[in-house]
């Protein structure tokens, strides 16, 4: 799910498939917003009247009652057609019966060509055998770094591993701090889920039946994370409490030299006057002990609602918008990457760094388990491990006590599944 706090995008498409008869057709779909999107559907609800006579009005709706109000919706099989998903809402709502199978004989001739998605974008999108969603956007988090800063703090390069992170961390020398990770919202738990890949373990049991972070690899990644801030001295303490916007700022205006993060890092340094992509490199996080490496990844997709009377038109309208040239546009946008491999190609990712998000990143890039009760699962393994880390730098945290709050998380998690 997108960091962004912003507004969900409600669309409707009055006329017919073929010509603009003007039959009074109308599809409904709602989308998260973020700047820029007023005039990126301006722009191409235009070009798709134009092409198939179908007319797309859209209102918007606050992020912040976007599940509530899709749950009713579904509860009362009513409201939109076609509505972005959250990749971490599929399993209760696809179970709930809120998401038509697109390859049903509706819609299966009219969505985009599937086999052009990667397969961990095919993973989150398939729930149950069925194919709940198509992939719109995403983005895998990535070791990126100011290498003029870097530099001039006298280490060299992108750490491989987490010792040469470490010894990065202790022998920079330069005016800003070498590293820094967002610490408020849930990212205590995407930065846990990162480490915990690195260390080898997972988060489930291969089955979804069972926790698995709370192992041996569970309570390393746990204390690997804290000591960042402890015993290593590599993590600040005031990042603990660092959203979106802190750590989009302190990247731009240059406060600290590297972070593992989203492209909205990138694209915030960007926007800052007087800076380039050039000035950054790209690589996947360093791994962990024993060579494991791991990434977390958020992704949207656009899903259509079993109720819609127009299944056609809507996954007409799903599959304009996975064109190349408007999927990157939109994913530009929002400060993620095309799910259409074709949109690395078009002006809006002409550049190596994006690249280095594609091949370098993605196949080392997971994201949660699409299970049921996962929401409760995150949430309260997000507080055992910010209830850690805050512990931690105020000097509050005890032997044992990281594997407590592991044990204690790992029984909501039994209990849930």
């Amino acid at each position: 799910m997108l960091a962004t706090t912003g507004t969900v995008t409600t669309f409707s498409l009055a006329g017919c498939l073929g010509g603009g008869s003007g039959d009074g057709t109308t599809i409904e779909t709602r989308y998260m917003d973020a700047p820029g999107l007023e005039d990126y559907f301006e722009k191409h609800t235009e070009i798709f009247e134009e092409e198939t006579g179908i007319r797309v009005e859209y209102e918007t709706i606050g992020w912040g009652e976007a599940q509530e109000r899709l749950l009713t919706d579904i509860t009362s099989q009513t409201g939109p057609d076609v509505q972005e998903i959250a990749s971490t809402w599929i399993p209760e709502q696809a179970d709930a019966g809120g998401w038509m199978d697109l390859e049903s004989d509706e819609v299966v001739d009219h969505i985009p060509n599937t086999e052009m998605f990667e397969d961990g974008a095919m993973d989150v999108a398939t729930f149950q055998d069925s194919l709940v969603g198509i992939p719109w956007f995403w983005g895998p988090r990535a070791w990126q770094q100011i290498d003029e800063e870097i530099e001039t703090g006298g280490v060299d390069g992108h750490p491989d591993d987490w010792d040469a992170l470490v010894d990065q961390g202790q022998a920079y020398d330069g005016d800003t701090d070498l590293f820094a990770l967002m610490g408020a919202d849930f990212e205590p738990m995407r930065n846990f889920a990162m480490f915990l890949w690195q260390s080898g373990g997972q988060l489930l049991t291969d089955d979804n039946t069972e926790p698995a972070f709370h192992n041996e690899e569970g309570v390393r990644a746990l204390q690997f994370y804290a000591d960042l801030y402890t015993e290593y001295d590599v993590l600040s303490s005031e990042t603990v409490e660092w959203g979106a916007a802190d750590i989009n700022g302190a990247f731009a205006g240059r406060q600290m030299a590297s972070t593992v993060d989203a492209l909205g890092t990138v694209s915030a340094y960007e926007d800052e006057d007087g800076h380039s992509l050039d000035d950054l490199s790209i690589s996947a996080p360093p791994v962990g002990p024993d060579g494991d490496g791991g990434t977390f990844f958020g992704m949207e997709l656009l899903g259509i609602h079993p109720w819609t009377d127009e299944p056609e038109a809507a996954a007409q309208w799903i599959d304009y918008l996975l064109r190349a040239e408007p999927n990157a546009e939109i994913s530009s946008t929002v400060g993620f990457l095309p799910t259409n491999p074709d949109g690395f190609d078009t002006e809006y990712f002409d550049h190596e760094l994006y690249e280095s998000f594609n091949d370098e990143v993605f196949p080392v890039a997971r994201t949660y388990p699409q299970v049921l009760g996962w929401g409760e699962i995150e949430g309260e393994l997000n507080s055992a491990v910010a209830g850690v880390i805050q512990n931690a730098v105020t000097g509050d945290l005890e032997d044992g006590d990281i594997e407590d709050a592991l044990e204690d998380a790992a029984d909501v998690a039994r209990q849930t599944l």
